[in-house]
């Protein structure tokens, strides 16, 4: 039981819900998957604007965000809702967020490693007595990648740092869905699919967690909504991992020169996985 907690856990704070499979994860050609995506087919020019924004974003180094998801939990579903900083050049991000059953969880992500001060009642049963614990990503075996989905707003990888780069992968056929506002930010909203083929030759370190996607869970592409501002950069970017019923939403609210994220240090991190390697020899 207490190796079930740990489990449950480390899948909460990385936000690695189960459902994928059981809930039909993989539309792209159906005919599902058409109807819960309207509008006509548009063309190159309107995938070139959202690349051309990701980069303007991305040069902007940081920027502060809010995040939130929703999405079924083994027999439950999970909200999570939050805000922070993201670093874009460092690949780093620090989110304080608010998950059903949990409370607050402090999440830093630093490449492809995740941390998580857990709350107090969690500290002695789940970290030993240490503010953190720590899951590298890419350690999380295909197995049981294949029955989860990402969903603490952080998007696939885990990292909202990623989101920008993720967008440069997006396929042509991306279709206006017309203006909108933000929290008074007028934007237009669009809508395509990321080529996750093309999303690992164009990040080799994503690698990864994109074949875990696309062996273990069946994608080969990713819906996402993407809401662009006046000034050309990303305002918001919604990615929709089962339809009509898990998303995941990151909504840039300033754009930052500097938005510098560290590692705790060691000494206050438990690593999870790392522990539960060891104890399975």
């Amino acid at each position: 039981m207490a190796l079930m907690r740990v489990f449950v856990v480390v899948l909460v704070l990385l936000g690695v819900l189960s459902g994928c499979a059981s809930l039909g994860l993989g539309r792209d050609d159906t005919a599902a998957g058409q109807a819960a995506r309207p509008g006509a087919r548009g063309d190159a020019g309107e995938a070139e604007s959202i690349r051309t924004a990701a980069r303007a974003t991305a040069a902007a180094d940081g920027a502060t965000v809010q995040v939130r998801s929703s999405g079924p939990a083994r027999d439950r579903s999970i909200t999570t809702t939050g805000s922070g900083v993201v670093d874009f050049r460092g690949r780093t991000s620090s989110t304080a967020l608010r998950i059903s059953d949990l409370g607050r969880v402090d999440a830093l992500a630093v490449g492809r490693t995740a941390f998580g001060a857990l709350p107090p009642r969690a500290i002695n049963d789940i970290s030993r007595g240490r503010q953190w614990v720590s899951v590298e990503l890419d350690g999380v075996d295909t197995g049981l990648f294949a029955d989860t989905v990402i969903q603490l707003g952080s998007g696939i990888t885990g990292n909202p740092a990623d989101l920008t780069t993720t967008l440069l992968a997006i396929r042509d056929d991306v279709v206006m869905v017309g203006p909108e506002t933000i929290d008074e930010v007028p934007t237009v909203h669009l809508r395509g699919d990321v080529d996750l083929a093309a999303l690992r030759a164009l990040a080799p370190e994503l690698g990864p967690v994109v074949d875990r996607l696309r062996t273990g869970v069946g994608l080969t592409t990713l819906p996402v909504d993407v809401w662009l501002d006046t000034e050309g950069k990303v305002r918001q970017v919604s990615e929709t991992v089962v339809p009509g019923q898990a998303t995941t939403t990151v909504t840039f609210t300033d754009l930052l020169p500097q938005a510098t994220v560290v590692a705790p240090p060691a000494e206050m991190v438990r690593d999870l996985f790392k522990e539960l390697r060891a104890r399975a020899g």
